[in-house]
């Protein structure tokens, strides 16, 4: 395996938030929580970002983070709403700027598109049966997931370790992401 070192963080960031965190090439540890209860502000749901970031970045630092891009779908069809907007956009940004303040530097975002390419071999798929197939790839895996949050963060998780770890690459289906049919 290559020289690349370290502990991963994935986060499949939303108020729903699931993680995963492990060492590239071994078995991922995962959870999922809710950032701040049903009807709260945005403030509370960005303070409980800040809230679990800062806390498990004490406890345990990775040498890289990975988020999923947010899916801006929403905007082109008009269904989001501003305040929709600016948790979407809002959530990385905090995210970004507790890792860095908290020293991780090796940021990394990853599109839906190409974790699933990755993941489950199919680039394009609709996002309710891509989440069914991702928890089922995860199972499959041996990673018990309990809902769709922690199965994201965990493909999320996978992705990044064979960008970080090419030998890794083959965990995944053959796909053209990386070099296959």
């Amino acid at each position: 395996m290559a020289d690349w070192q370290g502990t991963i963080l994935a986060l499949d960031i939303a108020t729903n938030l699931g993680w995963a965190e492990g060492e590239p090439g071994g078995t991922p540890c995962f959870g999922s929580l809710r950032l701040a209860p049903d009807g709260s502000s945005q403030a509370a749901v960005f303070g409980g970002m800040i809230g679990f970031l800062g806390t498990r970045l004490q406890a345990f630092k990775p040498r890289t983070i990975v988020f999923e891009a947010p899916e801006l779908f929403r905007l082109r069809s008009g269904r989001a709403t501003r305040a929709t907007i600016e948790v979407l956009f809002g959530l990385p940004a905090v995210m970004q700027g507790v890792a860095y303040r908290m020293g991780v530097y090796d940021l990394q975002e990853a599109t839906r598109n190409d974790v699933t390419a990755f993941f489950i071999g199919k680039r394009t798929i609709k996002r309710d049966q891509g989440k069914k197939e991702v928890v089922a790839e995860c199972h499959r895996r041996g990673w018990n997931v309990q809902n769709d949050d922690e199965g994201d963060a965990c493909a999320l998780w996978s992705f990044m370790c064979a960008v970080k770890v090419p030998d890794l690459r083959a965990q995944g289906p053959s796909t053209p992401l990386f070099g296959g049919k």
